[in-house]
């Protein structure tokens, strides 16, 4: 049984205890298929992507024939009402009726796309049409073994590309961390409900994989009492905030695995941190699929995601849940000696050249491939 559906069966217990909502709302109907290219499309470049066979590339999986496709999710979608670019990354020759597996992949606090410098003529937008070097390497790396790709882009989504160096753009909406953090989960909704629809995709067999703010994004979409945590943080702190907090949409697709890169497992307030055994459990964490963090014990970061590098907040929670429930613990934190934040990056080009490149960063990212490629594998093919 699959366990997204194995936890809520087992949370209806909890919710006898709150007067928050558990998120019974998996299993949605899809519409019928729709032609291969039905979305609406702003380009599409047909282009034969090489898996690189070094460390940084990861996988030598050989020439693939991939396309990419500038899409924009419909903001009908969006719990928030907000139409996002994204780029659809997927195996150019697909036979007609084959369902892929997909993953849906989400940016850090640097954004998808590049800044402006780097717009070409004709270039539509805030932010240059091309990817960061990061995530066109874990695209085509993807594409490669046949997976459907969607990458949003959340910041360009707002009108700026970079959180950090683009700040004069950030709009007042977005400015506050727990107003990225809550945001950026309609674009998770909005992209895992365009995705499902795919005619090429089986949304049964649905990843996610984040890197820093995504890899956060990427924790919280995947909490088993999401829904009573937004009602629980839009009651004590919602008239704090420039953004509508509204209810996730029943019907939404369940993610099969997630992969976290990096990321802060604090998650900004958005979710309790208590860990007392006398604390709700239904206010702690815990995630409906096997969940594997990536992290270095050189990032401050790491503290609420590993018990060996911190107060380990989250993966203790996610233990004590289980415990309730009486359910394994799909929670897992791989901590590596003396990696720092971003060692994915090590080694890269572009804008990665500010990463951290230690040996200890690329024996990280070597061996954080391979953990992720086998986790997204074994539960995606």
């Amino acid at each position: 049984m699959n366990l997204a559906r194995t936890l809520n069966t087992a949370a209806l217990c909890v919710a006898a205890l709150v007067s928050g909502t558990v998120n019974t709302a998996y299993g949605r109907d899809r519409a019928p298929d729709a032609p291969f290219d039905a979305e609406p499309v702003a380009a599409e470049q047909s282009i034969d992507l090489q898996s690189s066979p070094d460390g940084n590339g990861g996988d030598p999986a050989g020439p693939a024939a991939v396309e990419i496709v500038d899409i924009t999710l419909p903001e009908k979608l969006h719990g928030q009402g907000l139409a996002v670019p994204a780029k659809l990354v997927r195996p150019k020759q697909v036979k007609k009726g084959q369902k892929l597996p997909a993953m849906l992949v989400l940016h850090g606090s640097g954004g998808l796309t590049r800044m402006p410098k780097y717009k070409q003529k004709g270039d539509p937008g805030p932010c240059a049409r091309e990817m960061e070097p990061q995530f066109e390497r874990w695209a085509e790396r993807l594409a490669a073994r046949g997976y459907v790709v969607l990458l949003p882009s959340s910041y360009e989504a707002r009108g700026f590309c970079d959180m950090h160096v683009d700040t004069d753009r950030i709009p007042k909406t977005f400015d506050e961390r727990p107003e990225a953090v809550l945001s950026r989960l309609y674009d998770v909704d909005a992209a895992s409900r365009w995705l499902c629809d795919r005619p090429e995709v089986d949304c049964d067999r649905m990843g996610l994989l984040g890197f820093s703010h995504g890899a956060s994004m990427v924790i919280l979409a995947l909490h088993w009492q999401i829904d009573h945590a937004i009602e629980r943080f839009r009651e004590r702190f919602g008239g704090k905030l420039d953004i509508e907090i509204p209810d996730l949409e029943p019907g939404r697709p369940e993610f099969q695995v997630g992969v976290a890169y990096y990321p802060g497992c604090g998650l900004d307030t958005v979710l309790p941190l208590e860990t007392d055994e006398d604390a709700p459990v239904y206010d702690k964490y815990h995630p409906t699929a096997p969940l594997r963090i990536l992290h270095g014990d050189a990032d401050p970061l790491v503290k609420h995601c590993s018990a060996d590098a911190g107060p380990g907040t989250r993966e203790i929670q996610s233990a004590q849940v289980a415990e309730f429930l009486g359910a394994d613990d799909p929670f897992r934190a791989v901590v590596y000696d003396g990696a720092a934040h971003g060692f994915d990056n090590a080694g890269g080009s572009g804008k990665d050249e500010k990463a951290s490149d230690t040996a200890a960063d690329r024996k990280a990212r070597d061996n954080a491939l391979q953990i992720a490629l086998d986790q997204l594998d074994d539960n995606l093919k």
